[in-house]
């Protein structure tokens, strides 16, 4: 395609950004593959990660192109953000049992830090900054996958144990007031007398 008809085309880079940022996108949700969220949580972080490396593989010339104008065009920014945004959602849903009684803040960012993880930022960094090879780069992902999952499960249980102890607190000076009343004496009149 020449200079002139993509300009004829498009009528400013910003435009050309944002089509291309969605067509990218839309090629990743077609390739997408759901993962079976009732599979053991290794083979589900193996799979997703293998899955992820793939995607940015698929997307490293697009990403290396535009890497230098990211600062300066507003529709690369919002790619990113979606890109992000995407790789949240595919966390939330596969993962979901990790995070069970996690509070809301907690969540966040154990969520944001695992979507920082599996994108394109972080992969740049394995791949062209470390020179690691995909298998490589793959195996440092899953451990980052791994390790902040295992954040989220502790921390859903320190926060279940931290609730069963408040509510425990918040009835014990119910209980004691009830345990240091005195027991009314009964007159003789509400005495029972048993035969013999």
């Amino acid at each position: 395609m020449s200079l002139r008809s993509l300009w004829g085309h498009f009528g400013d880079l910003e435009t050309l950004f944002a089509i291309t940022g969605a067509e990218l996108m839309r090629r990743q949700v077609d390739a997408y593959e759901p993962i079976d969220p009732s599979l053991p949580l290794e083979e589900r972080i193996d799979a997703y990660c293998r899955q992820r490396a793939e995607m940015l593989e698929y997307i490293a010339p697009f990403a290396r192109s535009s890497e230098i104008r990211v600062p300066f065009s507003r529709e690369l920014q919002r790619n990113r953000v979606r890109y992000l945004d995407r790789a949240r959602y595919e966390i939330r849903t596969l993962f979901s049992d990790q995070f069970e009684g996690v509070d809301g803040t907690v969540r966040t960012h154990i969520e944001n830090l695992l979507g920082v993880s599996t994108t394109w930022p972080t992969w740049v960094s394995l791949r062209d900054v470390l020179r690691l090879p995909v298998p490589e780069a793959v195996e440092v992902m899953k451990r980052s996958v791994s390790a902040l999952l295992a954040e989220a499960s502790g921390a859903g249980r320190q926060q279940a144990v931290a609730r069963v102890a408040q509510e425990k607190a918040a009835v014990a000076p119910h209980r004691r007031a009830q345990q240091s009343r005195p027991v009314p004496a009964m007159t003789p009149r509400e005495q029972v007398v048993v035969p013999a």
